[in-house]
């Protein structure tokens, strides 16, 4: 009881006073010292979302529900800065800014991972820590290193078919949602 009602006031001073433009999903829980600053504003959090204490929002990014995301973690933009103009500094440059970072649901993103946008971490990914990712992560994929690759799957398709099944029958996701196993590699 205690706890939620810490995390109500912590979260009404984050996204009703510091960062209004942030949308929140229901049972969000967002460490104080997490700073979030979008160019467009678009910062969307979906529903049980879990952030640690000292990350980074610097892109515009869509967070799925069900998504953890620990300590140290920096979301970022691939072209901040446009530092190809000639004639220019790269103070007088001006920003890039044009793209965002997506994050489906089911998604474990671990200690101090750096993501630079554009990349979609697929449902079920697990990034692991310290990995910095440059590239779309496939669903149920867990990444790892710098730069981050496949390093291993949550599971194996049919067990990709099973959960997503229990998933569905349990209201957790929609059948519109249902990954596409065709797309993923043959040998898991």
């Amino acid at each position: 009881m205690l706890s939620t009602t810490l995390n109500n006031i912590r979260n009404k001073l984050l996204f009703k006073l510091l960062y209004r433009w942030v949308q929140i999903g229901k049972n969000v829980h967002c460490q104080y010292s997490t700073r979030f600053w979008a160019p467009h504003r678009h910062t969307v959090l979906g529903d049980n979302v879990g952030i640690g204490h000292n990350c980074h929002f610097l892109c515009d990014i869509e967070i799925g529900n069900k998504v953890l995301i620990a300590s140290y973690c920096s979301f970022l933009n691939s072209d901040d800065h446009n530092y190809k103009i000639i004639g220019k500094t790269m103070w007088d440059s001006g920003r890039g800014d044009k793209y965002n970072i997506i994050i489906s649901d089911d998604v474990w993103i671990g200690q101090a991972a750096m993501l630079l946008s554009p990349v979609k971490v697929g449902r079920g990914a697990i990034v692991s820590a310290g990995s910095v990712v440059v590239k779309d992560v496939p669903p149920y994929a867990i990444v790892g290193g710098i730069p981050a690759r496949v390093i291993s799957w949550r599971f194996t398709v049919e067990e990709i078919i099973e959960h997503e099944r229990i998933m569905i029958t349990n209201g957790e996701m929609s059948e519109h949602d249902r990954t596409d196993v065709s797309l993923l590699p043959a040998r898991m």
